[in-house]
């Protein structure tokens, strides 16, 4: 059978895969056996996934998906071995290894791939396989690392300074119009943050004001949903422009009374309920520097992460505001995919001394 095609397609479901434990386990016979170094890096690299992927196919092939969706344009960031959802690296020499991962942050809940429309395989799924040769090209050990294990050990992986994107599919845009919107309430803000009443809310507040306390999302859903859905945004605008517009339907909604002129593209855009607010008509929308995918501190308060997102998703013709989503933002790469507007890798050094201590072994997640 042809492994690397097989490989190319995703399994059936998240169960239907190997666990990493037997992964581990069928991986050990690949311990001791010798692999042909061409000293380039890319063919070596390419060669060891070839091995990885017909070891691993030649014992077990899990079901292969009869639908599924690639997220990424052009498959940037997907794992080469799909079906058993797998990343392949080959360690050789030196006092650390300098693990690089293109186009996705590792950790995230970014939506990769989408399983017969109903499961979704996130970057965070992502299983490593490192192996380790010595010199003569005799595999030592083989780790299989999680990407939570990865950055509980040897710390998070580095941030590129890079404009970020998120791409809500077409399948999942059709989803959220026939329900009307995609609304998830806060998940990890404190009680004493949150204003249940809309009490911080006067007529002297403004848009920019830092937050004491922040309405909940489902205040903010109650007040905003139904009236934006059928709201007409000016399709002549530049999408900054309808950015601003829907800005202001949005703050007017919820009670500020001096919003027209305090429009200054900040970041979040409502700050004093830490609320961003997006205008999407395409499969793409711009973040800018800011995305919940790397996790960086915008207050005492408030992270990327539990700052709130408000998309209005518009007819590109009319302009017609046909469903909103309202959730925080460690939710959106639950549902869509981060993607960057121009290739990127994010990178994690492991100590050698990691891979010499496993020598002989085949170990998933080692503890010791």
């Amino acid at each position: 059978m042809d492994c690397i095609k097989i490989g190319k397609i995703p399994p059936c479901s998240k169960s239907a895969m190997s666990s990493p434990e037997n992964l581990a386990q069928r991986l050990q016979g690949l311990i001791g056996a010798q692999f042909t170094l061409t000293g380039k890096t890319k063919t070596d690299g390419n060669n060891f996934r070839k091995l990885v992927t017909e070891h691993l196919l030649k014992e077990f092939v899990p079901e292969a998906a009869d639908d599924f969706e690639i997220v990424p344009p052009k498959r940037k960031g997907v794992p080469r071995f799909l079906r058993e959802y797998i990343d392949t690296y080959l360690v050789t020499t030196g006092t650390s290894y300098n693990l690089q991962v293109w186009n996705r942050h590792p950790n995230s809940a970014s939506v990769q791939v989408v399983l017969n429309g109903t499961e979704n395989l996130l970057a965070s799924d992502v299983r490593f396989v490192l192996g380790k040769v010595d010199d003569d090209g005799v595999i030592e050990s083989i780790v299989i690392m999680s990407p939570d294990y990865i950055e509980k050990k040897f710390g998070r992986f580095g941030k590129p300074t890079i404009k970020q994107q998120l791409i809500i599919s077409n399948k999942k845009r059709e989803e959220i119009i026939k329900n009307r919107s995609l609304v998830v309430d806060d998940i990890s803000l404190s009680e004493d943050m949150i204003d249940n009443e809309g009490d911080e809310i006067t007529e002297d507040s403004s848009i920019k004001d830092d937050p004491t306390r922040v309405l909940p999302i489902s205040y903010i859903d109650a007040q905003i949903t139904d009236s934006l859905i059928g709201e007409k945004l000016d399709v002549s605008l530049s999408t900054k422009q309808r950015g601003q517009q829907l800005e202001r339907l949005v703050a007017y909604m919820l009670g500020y009374k001096k919003q027209q002129e305090m429009l200054d593209g900040g970041y979040p855009d409502i700050r004093n309920q830490m609320l961003e607010v997006k205008v999407q008509d395409s499969p793409t929308i711009d973040l800018g520097r800011y995305s919940p995918q790397f996790e960086e501190n915008i207050n005492d308060a408030f992270t990327t992460r539990t700052i709130r997102y408000l998309i209005a998703l518009t007819n590109a013709l009319n302009g017609s505001i046909d469903g909103v989503v309202l959730v925080p933002g460690e939710e959106l790469g639950k549902n869509f995919t981060y993607v960057a507007e121009q290739s990127f890798k994010c990178q994690r050094i492991i100590p050698m001394d990691f891979f010499n201590l496993h020598k002989g072994k085949a170990v998933y997640n080692p503890q010791d």
